[in-house]
């Protein structure tokens, strides 16, 4: 018997992430994720895209091609991010969705017939084999920029595969810890296979942690806190840590904090349900497009300085609460004094930079003073990398999440530990497999 691992998505550029592993002829999915940037050429939501047929989505490269795996018995999602999980609301299998407790949320919320198991850190999961085969899958807590990420580990008849995509190694996140110690035992267990992100393989150093990220957010915060103008920040709606950040320094600033668009809506009432997000008594917070127009125009005729908004539209996505209100699709116009914190960094990719620069220069012709990049990563850097290879010691590697560029730097950093490209290193592309 021998183990096969095809890699469906996310091996020839960042999204779309799915990796399936084949014992016995049986196959358990890891993530069913969207590619996002693709998505935006279309300039729709994921939702909206459910008019498409499969074969459809799949041509257009904004899921994978999940026909690709045969005789799937379970799929394993590692966390809430739309490139690991959104492509269930449109494959919709028919099988055990295990994955943790925030991130089945989100799956439900995408894919409400789905039969999502919610697995706490180390409660270990047993797949209903067809064959009496022994399928086991154990969620092992880590650190990103989404709560309750998770590196799955399926252990089978032939070995262990450990699956570390997405995650960075923060000591000091204030809603998660790496669980060093599992891990470490893991890698005495003997791994077989491990498939690994390679995002930001090639940075060198360490990843910072959010606590200096929070550090930033006070900073720049606090140099504006006198203005008489609105401030307007805007980050990733899933980065809970980074949002409670904004909003302590709302109330720090004594300002009311308002929190506009859909996405934002539902991850901070998901957040303050798991107890995860201190929403202050006074925020107001409003998701569909009239009840933003009517807050945005109230707070355009009152006192701007009594304000701080958090909105959608940190990648310039053209139908983000910021992109409408620089276009005056909403009753509001900006001011001279008025203050853009982007607290994130543009995600790089030719979409993403373009739609950012056009909305920056929409931006700076109201004459506003923006911050920009206030931002630390949510992927580990090589030396994360190389502590997380050395807990888990593995056969073989199999660097995933990147274009060639980036998985070719996690091949190298897995040299320098003594691993050999094709001996026990693969640089697998979408469509490709492997027999261990």
């Amino acid at each position: 018997m021998k183990m096969k691992i095809t890699a469906v998505g996310g091996y020839n550029a960042v999204g779309r992430n799915m990796t399936g592993v084949t014992v016995g002829g049986e196959t358990i999915a890891v993530d069913n994720g969207l590619r996002l940037d693709t998505l935006q050429l279309y300039d729709t939501e994921s939702y909206e895209m459910r008019k498409f047929k499969l074969d459809e989505l799949v041509r257009m490269k904004i899921i994978p091609d999940h026909k690709m795996l045969d005789n799937v018995i379970a799929q394993v999602v590692s966390h809430g991010h739309l490139d690991h999980v959104g492509g269930t609301m449109f494959t919709k299998p028919k099988v055990p969705i295990i994955t943790t407790p925030y991130a089945a949320e989100i799956g439900r919320k995408e894919y409400k017939e789905g039969d999502f198991y919610a697995r706490g850190y180390g409660d270990p999961f047993d797949v209903k084999s067809r064959s009496n085969q022994e399928l086991r899958v154990e969620l092992i807590e880590i650190t990103h920029s989404i709560p309750h990420t998770s590196i799955p580990v399926l252990y089978t008849p032939e070995g262990i595969v450990v699956y570390a995509n997405d995650f960075k190694l923060d000591n000091h996140s204030k809603i998660a810890a790496p669980d060093y110690h599992r891990l470490k035992q893991i890698g005495k267990e003997g791994v077989k296979a491990f498939i690994v992100e390679s995002v930001r393989a090639g940075e060198t150093g360490k990843t910072p942690s959010e606590m200096v990220a929070r550090a930033n957010v006070k900073d720049v915060f606090e140099s504006i806190a006198d203005s008489k103008g609105l401030i307007i920040s805007t980050t990733f709606s899933s980065h809970i840590e980074r949002i409670q950040a904004i909003l302590d320094m709302a109330e720090y600033m004594g300002r009311v904090p308002v929190i506009l668009g859909r996405s934002l809506h539902f991850q901070v009432q998901l957040a303050k349900r798991f107890g995860l997000l201190e929403i202050p008594p006074h925020a107001e917070i409003f998701a569909n497009a009239k009840a933003v127009g009517n807050a945005l125009k109230k707070i355009d005729k009152g006192r701007r300085e009594d304000y701080l908004l958090l909105v959608t539209g940190h990648q310039g996505e053209q139908k983000s609460v910021l992109c409408r209100m620089a276009d005056s699709k909403f009753p509001f116009g900006f001011r001279k004094k008025d203050n853009i914190v982007f607290c994130t960094e543009v995600i790089p990719n030719p979409v993403n930079e373009t739609n950012r620069y056009v909305l920056e220069r929409k931006l700076k012709s109201f004459g506003v003073r923006i911050f920009r990049d206030i931002h630390v990563s949510g992927h580990a850097s090589k030396e994360d990398h190389r502590r997380l290879l050395n807990l888990l010691k593995p056969e073989r590697i199999i660097p995933a999440h990147g274009g060639i560029e980036m998985r070719a730097n996690y091949a190298n950093l897995a040299s320098e530990e003594g691993y050999e490209i094709n001996k026990n290193v693969h640089l697998l592309d979408n469509g490709s497999s492997i027999e261990i």
